[in-house]
């Protein structure tokens, strides 16, 4: 499990941007499902406080862990530092896998890494916080990772969870794996949805992925699009090779089927068939799900469905989780105040907190969130209108 991330000097985050997924004592049973993280966590805020970038934070980390090894040697280090200055940034995250506790820190400049930390902590009575692995430039300063394989060279511009991942070191294959599990629609130049960008690569993939179509009508028809059934077929295209297309067939008031393309579909079917396959990936591995705007179109009333998948414990075996924004302000009252971060900016500075920090009497766990919201009582509100000085 995602246990928190954060970054400093990064987008719109000149000092620290922190987001605590943790749960503590007096978290009602509910919320907790007795886990030591949220499985949902919403981001609110007005229109460019912040919520993206957010988002953006734990998208650079998990694309520079994973992917930074296959760039290019002369590729920069994919962020933006404050109003671009030329401090270096730095960025961690915290997570469980396989009952052991990790946090990751990494400092670097767009050129260059200048430190790469990893911790650990394992689930044992009395352990403590450990460093064991310390990469300063590209030499190693500490090292209790690993052991032999001093012919392992690092690169300007490369994670050494990656680096090692090439050299098939059974030491990081869990660290590795855990990020693997990630599916995320926002990338360093805005959203990406990898369905929506490619429906014709998704079909593809539904044609070899029975389970997944599967999952995918299901949760279709669930949610009363009229559609009967969706059949993936195949046609040769020019070059001889097999494409897959989809078939949606409509139930019809004399109990006849009517057939049609993807294209014909409306945008809310359409979205709900190239999205759907991330939710299934996530729920079946118990990964972490980021996404900007979860809910464009999307109809309000599937929303919580969606959000049952992550915060029912007979829906969520395998603990996967949820990050997402969104302008929704219903979904605060079904997340309530542990499950939900207000992002506002001043001064060019975004800055968050979780509403359970604020000492705040509008908000207790027997009352809706979104009305001292609404009333601009506890931040993360639109200025509309407000003169500056």
């Amino acid at each position: 499990m995602l246990l928190g991330f954060g970054g400093r000097n990064c987008w719109c985050f000149k000092d620290w941007m922190q987001i605590d997924l943790s749960l503590g004592e007096g978290v009602p049973a509910d919320v907790s499902m007795g886990l030591p993280a949220c499985t949902a966590m919403c981001f609110k805020g007005a229109n460019a406080s912040g919520k993206t970038n957010a988002l953006k934070v734990y998208s650079f980390i998990y694309d520079f862990v994973r992917y930074s090894f296959s760039n290019t040697p002369d590729k920069p280090i994919m962020f933006d530092s404050f109003f671009h200055n030329d401090e270096p940034a730095e960025f961690y995250a915290e997570f469980l896998t396989n009952e052991v506790y990790y946090r990751y820190e990494l400092t670097a400049s767009k050129k260059a890494v200048i430190t790469e930390r990893l911790f650990r902590k394992k689930n044992e009575e009395g352990s403590r916080e450990t460093e064991i692995f310390v990469r300063e430039g590209n030499s190693i300063k500490k090292n209790t990772l690993y052991k032999g394989h001093k012919d392992i060279l690092f690169r300007d511009n490369a994670s050494f969870i990656g680096t090692l991942k090439q050299y098939n070191l059974p030491e990081i294959s869990d660290i590795y794996d855990f990020f693997f599990k990630t599916a995320i629609n926002v990338t360093y130049y805005g959203m990406s949805d990898r369905g929506e960008n490619d429906p014709q690569g998704l079909t593809n993939y539904y044609y070899t992925h029975p389970k997944e179509l599967k999952f995918t009508v299901e949760k279709i028809k669930y949610f009363d699009t009229g559609i009967k059934a969706i059949e993936i077929k195949t046609k040769l295209n020019e070059f001889g090779q097999h494409n897959a297309y989809p078939i949606f067939y409509h139930s019809l008031s004399d109990n006849k089927t009517h057939a049609m393309a993807f294209g014909e579909e409306s945008r809310g079917t359409q979205a709900l068939y190239c999205k759907l396959n991330n939710y299934f990936e996530v729920l079946n591995s118990g990964g972490v799900l980021v996404l900007d705007e979860f809910d464009i179109n999307l109809h309000p009333d599937i929303l919580p469905h969606i959000l049952d998948w992550f915060i029912k414990a007979e829906n969520n075996p395998k603990h996967a989780q949820i990050l997402f924004t969104t302008h929704n302000v219903d979904i605060m009252d079904i997340l309530g105040r542990y499950r939900t971060y207000l992002f506002e900016k001043e001064d060019g500075e975004s800055f968050c907190y979780r509403l359970d920090e604020p000492k705040s009497p509008s908000l207790r766990n027997d009352r809706p969130v979104s009305v001292p919201y609404r009333k601009h009582l506890i931040g993360g509100f639109p200025k509309i209108g407000t003169k500056e000085d």
